[in-house]
């Protein structure tokens, strides 16, 4: 077994039992809360939780979540009234973490404007201006982008697969396709769900996707056993274009919980797609970071790490394959 193959295999050990710990807190996709401020008047509005992912009493989510206003805004659940000064100034949640890791607030405007604000626990608060409300383009930009970045960060699944296309990579020649072609078929797919010109449910398209992790750590599994290239080595972009398409749809569910107004959807689709490559290449350079300072790693050691490393890939995707297939059988 070569040098690469020995840091490949440390470094999907490493990250895959990393993915796996903080899965038992995130399951298979980040759970995402939306505040929905509604404004009847001008400087009035009335709240309402579109989704409370990870709590199931809405009533309590004001308790857990603790949404932030500005300090000149009396909020008494699930009236807000910020008066003549209306809503500017420090607005977020306190309370992200376990129970919901990311969150939304869906500012809509009397005079029928919308500002969608993107929230993690990592930033859990922003400021906003009676002026940002007022420009559509220039407010969509970050918060889009910012919400593609965290969706692929805390989406477990979507980094899981592409640490083992990374395992089955011998040059940055052959990285730069794979990647490549990953980027092109999901952004087809994530394009065309956005626009409504998919016929897929959604439910069953998450469970494919923890197949195709499943996939990948037999491919693994199977070079450490035979000795002989896998399909993935072979053929890595088509691979990653085929999985590609399916976890676009993945991607697509994050945008389709804004609902965004169909004027918006060309600028919000661009900017989430752009922050969802960004969060992929960050975490690609982490991984390749990674590779290169388990140089020292020993060859006895090699093999044990690679099977480790693919037997716990494996397991994480069934789990999530079989979580997924419940959640949307018939009740009995």
């Amino acid at each position: 077994m070569t040098r690469a193959t020995r840091l490949r295999a440390a470094a999907v050990l490493w990250v895959t039992l990393c993915l796996l710990r903080a899965a038992s807190a995130h399951a298979h996709t980040p759970s995402l809360s939306v505040l929905a401020l509604d404004e009847r008047s001008p400087g009035e509005f009335i709240a309402s939780w579109e989704r409370t992912q990870g709590i199931h009493d809405v009533s309590a989510a004001y308790d857990l979540l603790k949404p932030v206003f500005p300090e000149h805004c009396e909020f008494a659940a699930p009236r807000l009234d910020c008066g003549e000064r209306g809503l500017s100034g420090r607005i977020g949640f306190d309370g992200l973490g376990d129970l919901s890791t990311a969150g939304i607030i869906k500012i809509h405007r009397v005079d029928g404007n919308t500002q969608v604000l993107s929230l993690t626990a990592a930033q859990p608060h922003v400021r906003v201006s009676e002026a940002r409300l007022d420009t559509s383009a220039s407010r969509g930009v970050y918060n889009f982008i910012w919400l593609g970045i965290t969706h692929i960060w805390l989406g477990l699944d979507h980094l899981l697969f592409v640490v083992g296309l990374l395992w089955l990579l011998d040059s940055w020649r052959v990285l730069i396709k794979t990647v490549t072609a990953f980027t092109i078929a999901h952004s087809l797919t994530l394009g065309a769900a956005t626009f409504g010109l998919h016929i897929l449910p959604t439910a069953p398209v998450e469970a494919v996707i923890a197949l195709s992790i499943a996939f990948v750590a037999v491919e693994i599994a199977g070079e450490a056993r035979t000795k002989q290239p896998s399909l993935t080595r072979k053929r890595p972009w088509l691979v990653a274009f085929a999985f590609g398409l399916l976890h676009g749809f993945g991607f697509a569910s994050a945008l389709a919980e804004l609902e965004i107004a169909k004027a918006e959807l060309p600028i919000a689709l661009l900017c989430f797609n752009v922050g969802v490559e960004i969060g992929q290449l960050v975490f690609i350079a982490g991984l390749l970071a990674l590779r290169l300072a388990l140089r020292t790693l020993e060859r006895a050691t090699s093999l044990r790490f690679a099977m480790a490393g693919c037997y716990a890939m494996g397991v994480l995707a069934m789990y999530w394959f079989f979580e997924r297939i419940v959640a949307f059988m018939p009740d009995v």
